[in-house]
């Protein structure tokens, strides 16, 4: 172990330990919410403070600096930029950061000269700030892309490189070297406040076997090591530390496809504490065009459906407790007609159970306010529409519009929605917004009317064009923020669409495919 020389040092305390060596299963959902994880942003992540604060770390467009700015929420407005890290003849792409206590570790994945995303950065540079105005740095050892840990005080840190890792801790930075046999893709480590380290990752354990690898251990001491039955341990996954007593296996943002790989304690062994829901006991697998496909939904289990035959669709409700799956049931009848999944990958989970089954001119959508009794609403070829907070949906038919809520389930407006690129938005939990053609426009929209007893209402006229091509559809646009539309016409006219409330008002933005 030889100490390195940083920008500045912090003040730690010392002591930790590590025990034998078992593996158990865990109780209910061992990880914290997703959101607790950094919120990507290009070039870098956002990160919660302690205090509701919120940071922002990212790398120029121009690859030549690093910069910060901070959100004060009790004056309700970002600060400047700052720079956090820039060198001559240094290009940085991408940042991953993590948080405790008001202090922040940033990977910065750098190349010396040009910035390359097809190439495995080698000038990498860990980076530690205790209050994100003054930053340390340091230049990591050959290939080094994977996110820093963090201490529980905020005070010490740990960052993955080639042949071992890198700590930050009274004595400064220091480089470790650790003898990781058999590893596979990507790796992630912890750090407690105590300075113990535990090194996580994949690797082939014998000719025929591959398990998840801890190798815990204070300073330079000889590792504790753990063997972890995983299925896909050698996988290419993602693998991320949440906190010093958590990773994540997986996908992150898929509830479904997340293992989590915790402990209690530092003086606890590591398990596998939550298997990932697709691999739980009970799932009974679907395949072909309506296949197994999960809906996590906020404030709901995470549910499955599937229809094995192609014509009865069945919903199972996963129980976290017991990791497994319960009996399914039967929640739509096709009647025989050719079904598929419409596109039902939100940018964040909806308050609301809604899934699309789309059957040519006689699509539905699938909803339940309580994950055991569900509805089938008719929608036809028009789209479905989300608030913008996603608390809401809307479900457009010929003769009756829906909207779907929490407060209300689901509640049925008599009013139809006709023209084929006419989309619609729900306004709270009664009410709705049509954006629909009027006069001569060969289809395209061009008119804003709100829902009220006696029909559609007139809001205001947009300034939409409409090319003298017509018309031929309009599809909803829910796997990015912010919710749009996107309506299509012959001969390559394309754009899309947002309908929003601004200062009271209802509006729609446009922008070009």
């Amino acid at each position: 172990m030889r100490p390195l020389s940083g920008v500045t040092v912090a003040l730690v305390t010392t002591a930790a330990v590590m025990t034998g060596i078992t593996a158990d299963a865990g109780t209910e959902r061992a990880a914290p919410a997703a959101a607790e994880l950094p919120r990507d942003i290009p070039g870098g992540v956002e990160v919660t403070m302690v205090d509701g604060d919120r940071l922002r770390v990212w790398a120029a467009e121009n690859h030549r600096a690093v910069w910060a700015k901070r959100y004060d929420t009790a004056t309700g407005a970002w600060s400047a930029r700052r720079e956090v890290l820039r060198k001559e003849d240094l290009s940085c792409g991408d940042v991953d950061a993590r948080t405790a206590n008001g202090a922040v570790a940033l990977t910065a994945e750098c190349d010396p000269g040009g910035w390359s995303e097809d190439q495995a950065p080698v000038a990498t540079h860990a980076l530690w700030s205790a209050d994100t105005l003054t930053w340390s740095s340091y230049q990591l050892e050959g290939e080094a892309y994977d996110e820093p840990g963090i201490s529980s005080d905020g005070r010490r840190a740990v960052w993955p490189q080639h042949g071992g890792y890198v700590t930050l801790g009274p004595e400064g930075f220091t480089r470790h070297t650790l003898e990781t046999t058999g590893q596979e893709y990507t790796t992630t480590a912890t750090i407690t406040d105590g300075g113990q380290v535990s090194f996580l990752f994949g690797a082939h354990v014998s000719r025929r076997r591959c398990a998840m690898v801890v190798l815990t251990r204070t300073g330079d001491a000889p590792p504790t090591r753990q063997e972890l039955a995983l299925d896909d341990a050698c996988q290419d996954r993602h693998f991320a530390n949440v906190d010093s007593d958590t990773t994540w296996f997986g996908e992150y943002g898929v509830a479904s496809q997340r293992t989590v790989i915790s402990r209690p304690d530092a003086s606890s062994p590591w398990s596998v504490t939550q298997v990932a829901p697709a691999a739980a006991p009970g799932l009974e697998r679907a395949e072909g065009r309506l296949g197994t496909t999960f809906l996590d939904a906020t404030g709901f289990p995470l549910l499955a459906l599937g229809s094995p035959g192609g014509r009865k669709v069945r919903a199972q409700v996963y129980d976290a407790s017991s990791q497994a799956w319960g009996a399914s049931q039967v929640v739509h009848d096709n009647g025989g007609a050719r079904c598929r999944w419409g596109d039902d990958s939100f940018a964040e989970p909806l308050a609301v159970v809604v899934v699309t089954v789309e059957c040519g001119a006689r699509s539905v959508v699938l909803t339940s306010a309580d994950a055991l009794h569900w509805q089938s609403l008719r929608m036809g070829r028009h789209a479905l529409g989300l608030s913008f907070d996603g608390r809401y949906a809307v479900v457009p038919g010929r003769s009756r519009t829906t909207v779907v809520s929490r407060e209300l389930g689901t509640l049925t407006l008599p009013l139809g929605v006709r023209g084929r690129c006419d989309v619609v938005v729900p306004d709270g939990p009664d009410g709705a917004v049509l954006l629909t053609a009027a006069g001569r426009n060969r289809g395209w929209p061009t008119l804003l009317q709100h829902s009220s007893p006696g029909g559609w209402t007139r809001l205001s006229r947009t300034s939409l064009p409409t090319p003298r091509q017509g018309c031929r559809k309009a599809r909803s646009e829910h796997y990015d923020l912010p919710y749009r539309f996107t309506v299509i016409g012959r001969r390559d006219k394309v754009y899309r669409v947002r309908i929003a409330q601004r200062a009271g008002e209802w509006t729609v933005q446009r922008s070009r495919w």
